[in-house]
């Protein structure tokens, strides 16, 4: 059973199983990243999304319906607007969404799905979420893909509809409590699992719901890449994919049925690899002598190879540097000749990333 199943927490099941809110202790999106949600429409005008939205040609009033239902869902499990009163949130409240409506049929501002991955790249989105319908391993969807990737930009899908896929394309195969597939898929087709299980805007309605379904997983992580995008902007599609991966918690059920074995983890995607190894709640050095800082991995992330100790003495702005070591070191010397009487705040940073450990008191005697 999913850890968090049987504790619903503030926002539901999966928030605790992914550890949403553990995650925004650091972040909780940014304006400047626009999610994409590339489906066949999404309620403009919901109480849990309008805010969030950013206005676009291709969303028509004379499109409306209910073919809207999925697009409105993934639109709420990716940025949907916080709220307490409701009991509800996306993963990444803060960010902004960007629908793109495509059709197979005829209609008013009606774009296929090639054309319509292209708009969205064109219209600035950094992250592209394709989750219900459509055939994203046809030609004509993978140049568009392909495009996108020439602007870095990521494109998160269902497994079930990705059985090829660009190097931007991350797969995402959604899976119940038991952690199994909710929908049949070409083996190995997915890169990660997520939950297939959501609170979810109720369509013509001012509350939400909880769904089941496939097209639930992908914009789980799409949420979550605008995450780690709102904490490194200068991050494009390979990182954040990386990123994602390398994050994930691996899960003996996922083995055979998803690419990495791995199910999506958000605390862990958003709050870094570092952890530091502490007795009590506050540190206390001599000046005079050497210190040691010992600290463990979460997991491994090819862009936090590398671990800087930091200190801000309190009333200054500024953190120093004080000592470096390779991550997968564990531990560092912090020389005597870096330190000065003061107290303030120490903390563990990637240096290739703005990823850090949580932050610790600090005395030096």
């Amino acid at each position: 059973m999913m850890s968090g199943a049987a504790t619903q927490g503030r926002y539901g099941a999966a928030f605790e199983w992914l550890g949403v809110e553990r995650a925004w202790t650091r972040t909780r999106g940014s304006p400047e990243v626009v999610i994409a949600i590339v489906d066949e429409g999404v309620q403009l005008d919901h109480p849990l999304l309008g805010p969030n939205i950013r206005k676009d040609a291709t969303q028509h009033a004379s499109t409306t319906g209910s073919h809207e239902i999925p697009g409105t869902h993934a639109a709420g499990v990716a940025a949907g607007r916080q709220s307490e009163v409701e009991r509800f949130s996306g993963v990444a409240p803060e960010s902004r969404l960007l629908p793109i409506r495509f059709s197979t049929g005829r209609g008013p501002q009606a774009l296929d799905l090639a054309h319509a991955i292209e708009y969205a790249v064109e219209m600035g989105a950094n992250i592209i979420n394709v989750s219900h319908v459509g055939n994203v391993s046809s030609s004509a969807v993978q140049r568009a893909i392909q495009y996108a990737a020439a602007r870095n930009v990521l494109v998160v899908c269902s497994a079930a509809d990705a059985e090829r896929h660009s190097p931007n394309q991350l797969n995402v195969l959604a899976v119940d409590e038991e952690y199994q597939p909710l929908v049949e898929c070409p083996r190995e087709s997915a890169h990660l699992a997520a939950p297939g299980i959501a609170r979810v805007p109720q369509w013509r309605g001012s509350g939400h719901s909880v769904l089941v379904g496939s097209g639930i997983g992908a914009p789980y992580v799409s949420g979550c890449a605008a995450l780690l995008k709102s904490l490194n902007p200068g991050w494009g599609y390979h990182e954040l994919k990386d990123h994602l991966l390398s994050s994930g918690t691996p899960r003996a059920e996922l083995v055979g049925k998803c690419h990495t074995g791995n199910l999506l983890n958000i605390a862990h995607a958003v709050l870094g690899p570092l952890e530091l190894v502490l007795d009590t709640n506050a540190l206390r050095w001599s000046s005079l002598n050497d210190a040691m800082l010992e600290w463990r991995l979460r997991y491994r992330a090819a862009l936090c190879a590398n671990a800087v100790a930091l200190y801000r003495p309190h009333g200054d702005e500024h953190w120093r540097e004080l000592a470096t070591a390779r991550s997968s070191a564990l531990k560092m010397v912090i020389p005597a000749k870096e330190l000065r009487r003061s107290t303030g705040t120490l903390r563990l940073q990637c240096r290739e990333s703005n990823f850090h450990s949580g932050e610790v008191e600090l005395t030096i005697d």
